[in-house]
């Protein structure tokens, strides 16, 4: 057994895997997704998932076969996946030189998450807009790591497929007007337009290619982003809810959001 591969799956902190060019994959599916878009470094797995990780490896990288206990020892949590594969990270793409070259040429619909915290919201709502065509998702400096284990497993490995843009500020939003795109908060405010409404379908028909801005459930969207959007587009609640339940989750949201925009 070669400890030193075994090693990067021990506690699976993602901060460390970042640091390292590192990202962690598992599950069956999700390893797939790995394997075809990133160059493996090692693979754990049980013994009911040994010939799958074997052809995943072909050859290229080290397999270890465990048992699931002690598979859940060395990762830190309890394991019924059957798979994890350690793997490069993809390539990181900032935002205004995608948008100053011929990267996004051609791309219509944007989601941008100026400061999401949770993983698994950026997961989903990554696998929802590679599901409703949407063509890139642009993160917030502060932004959780999409290619974190939980971000992945959310998204399916829709991370991986799906182009992650990488914004330095609100000033960046700027650049994206002046390069012909219309910016929307997604907001249950006064004078917000409504899913489903006429007033809403006129003003994406007229304004074209949009970067759709979602906050997170805490706080929002940031004043500082939130004041270069020219509209904002909300999900009208039931009457009477709003004592108990003033938002969706911002995953579900997005899926809504995403298909009426799309």
């Amino acid at each position: 057994m070669n400890h030193k591969h075994l090693d990067i799956f021990t506690g699976l902190k993602d901060r460390d895997l970042r640091r390292e060019g590192l990202l962690i994959g598992e599950g069956r599916l999700v390893a797939e997704r790995v394997a075809a878009a990133c160059t493996l470094v090692a693979i754990l797995a049980e013994p009911s998932a040994a010939e799958e990780a074997e052809n995943l490896a072909a050859g290229t990288c080290p397999v270890t076969v465990l048992p699931t206990a002690e598979i859940a020892g060395i990762a830190g949590y309890p394991f019924h996946r059957g798979l994890l594969v350690a793997a490069t990270r993809p390539e990181t793409h900032v935002f205004i030189p995608a948008l100053e070259s011929t990267a996004l040429v051609g791309a219509r619909r944007l989601v941008v998450l100026p400061e999401p915290t949770d993983p698994e919201n950026v997961g989903a709502i990554a696998r929802s807009a590679l599901a409703l065509g949407w063509e890139g998702l642009v993160l917030g400096p502060s932004a959780c790591d999409p290619w974190g284990r939980r971000a992945l497993r959310c998204s399916m490995g829709a991370t991986l497929t799906l182009p992650v843009y990488l914004a330095q500020s609100p000033l960046d939003l700027a650049t994206a007007t002046d390069k012909g795109w219309s910016l929307l908060a997604v907001e249950n405010e006064p004078g917000a337009l409504e899913t489903g409404n006429a007033v809403q379908k006129d003003w994406v028909a007229e304004h074209g290619r949009l970067c759709v801005l979602f906050g997170n459930e805490r706080d929002g969207i940031p004043v500082s982003w939130r004041s270069r959007c020219a509209a904002a587009v909300g999900i009208p609640l039931a009457p009477g809810i709003s004592q108990y339940i003033q938002s969706l989750n911002v995953a579900a949201a997005a899926a809504i959001i995403l298909w009426e925009l799309r």
